[in-house]
């Protein structure tokens, strides 16, 4: 008898949608339920993206209130700002100081006595030395080589071991149709410390000491130089309250006055001006108003994420959910704490932010401005103090969004479960491959078994049928 080859065969069934309808029933369901998790998954994933983005912005109105020296935020004014600018740190002492501009600082500059056709005028050989804030330096000049006006300009701007003199040519009328040339030395930097001397030795006309050749340079003050001091080398002076003297290098004064930097614009002795340095309010009021919208915000974000619509029967994504339940406990309780030992303000309500009846704040300016005007220090220590609200709450936060914080340990739970999921997969079709395996060889014997009864049947039925027409024959 001939083997059977094709499921169906032998016994006329359809066996290969019999195995794959099987072999679907064992597969789908598994299938299904795995891509509905992932996708479950999926959305707690991007739920608590949205969570964190929320908590992030809100530690971003946290900046500044956070600490006692960021709310010790100062504000500094000049009463005459043509003589002088202000700024304050959060260490400047409040008060008021006159300031008196006596000079202003400059940079030292030489011009040449001597003029020259031009830069490519020949002026001598020889060796030009420098000397500037305590440093100096050596440039050769070589006749038919560096020796022109320009040459000399060049090698003295190219010296590796120049401290910070700048040399370079001024070109000026000579009335009479035509242009002279002067060599100008210049200080990068003012201030008294750098002032420059020039001396020449080996000058090539014989003589260092002359107004001739590389000589036409030497200076080593107004009475005793053959260059013209176009500018001194001077520091800034400010006079303080009348009698307190400082200088400085530059016209900015860093450390005069603790916390505060002043910038010197005009020298105007006899003149005074008032410096007022005073407690930045009106940042630290702008500062709260972000804070309470930064919450409402936050608020909305964890109201949708897990919040249960009776109405619509839809539940949010992170419904039921610990970690970010947690988060808005915890949030909540410090936003109502008190601080013990708070002075005149121990909680956020007495100095104006309050708890509305949907979990809102809300921020009363006039209270807080009376607040502030009040006892500022006592609220700066609510907020930023050692264990202030917002120390706490900024506390809170860094554990939330840290690498090993609630967050990141939902996001690495998540990340497992669905490696798992990838995992059920593998599984899955490995599994279903077997069974469809063995079903298929089961069918298929049953196919030939069914083939070879009904084989058998036609035989049977064929004798049968030669027995019955014999007997017919017969009778005849």
């Amino acid at each position: 008898m001939a083997s059977i080859t094709a499921a169906g065969t032998g016994s006329g069934l359809d066996i290969e949608t019999i195995i794959e309808t099987l072999t679907d029933a064992e597969r789908i369901p598994t299938e299904t339920r795995l891509a509905n998790r992932e996708v479950e998954i999926q959305a707690n994933i991007s739920a608590y993206g949205s969570l964190k983005g929320a908590l992030q912005d809100f530690q971003d109105a946290l900046s500044g209130l956070s600490s006692l020296q960021e709310l010790a935020a100062r504000t500094a004014t000049s009463s005459d700002e043509d003589l002088f600018t202000v700024s304050a740190g959060s260490g400047a002492a409040v008060g008021n100081t006159s300031i008196e501009v006596t000079q202003l600082a400059s940079n030292h500059k030489l011009i040449s006595g001597a003029s020259f056709a031009d830069g490519d005028a020949a002026v001598g050989a020889g060796t030009i030395s420098i000397s500037m804030g305590g440093e100096s330096f050596d440039v050769t000049i070589v006749g038919g080589s560096n020796n022109t006006l320009s040459g000399i300009r060049d090698a003295i701007n190219e010296a590796e071991d120049n401290p910070g003199v700048t040399a370079s040519i001024l070109n000026y009328s000579d009335g009479a149709g035509g242009t002279l040339s002067k060599l100008v030395f210049t200080a990068d930097e003012s201030g008294a410390a750098n002032n420059i001397t020039v001396a020449v030795s080996g000058d090539s006309d014989g003589n260092d000491a002359d107004n001739v050749g590389l000589s036409a340079f030497v200076f080593s003050d107004v009475n005793n130089g053959n260059m013209d001091e176009k500018s001194a080398a001077l520091d800034a002076m400010l006079l303080l309250d009348g009698e307190y003297p400082v200088t400085s290098a530059t016209n900015e004064f860093s450390n005069a006055i603790q916390g505060v930097t002043i910038t010197a614009k005009s020298a105007s002795p006899g003149e005074t001006g008032l410096l007022n340095v005073g407690l930045d309010k009106t940042a630290i009021s702008g500062k709260l108003a972000e804070f309470v919208e930064a919450f409402n915000a936050l608020s909305d974000a964890l109201d949708f994420l897990t919040d249960y619509d009776q109405a619509a029967d839809e539940a949010g994504l992170l419904t039921g959910d610990f970690a970010a339940r947690t988060i808005e406990t915890q949030i909540r309780r410090t936003v109502s704490s008190a601080l013990e030992g708070g002075g005149q303000f121990s909680t956020l309500a007495s100095i104006g932010i309050t708890t509305q009846r949907d979990g809102s704040l809300k921020l009363d300016s006039s209270k807080l401005n009376t607040a502030l005007a009040n006892n500022f220090d006592d609220v700066a220590n609510l907020l930023g103090g050692e264990n202030g609200v917002f120390s706490k709450l900024d506390e809170r936060v860094d554990d939330f969004l840290s690498s090993d914080g609630l967050i990141a340990s939902r996001n690495s739970s998540f990340l497992a479960q669905l490696k798992d999921i990838d995992e059920q997969r593998e599984r899955l079709t490995l599994r279903v491959e077997s069974f469809s395996e063995r079903i298929r060889k089961q069918y298929t014997s049953l196919d030939i078994l069914v083939g070879q009864l009904q084989s058998t049947g036609d035989f049977v039925t064929s004798q049968l049928d030669m027995i019955s027409s014999g007997m017919s024959n017969k009778k005849k």
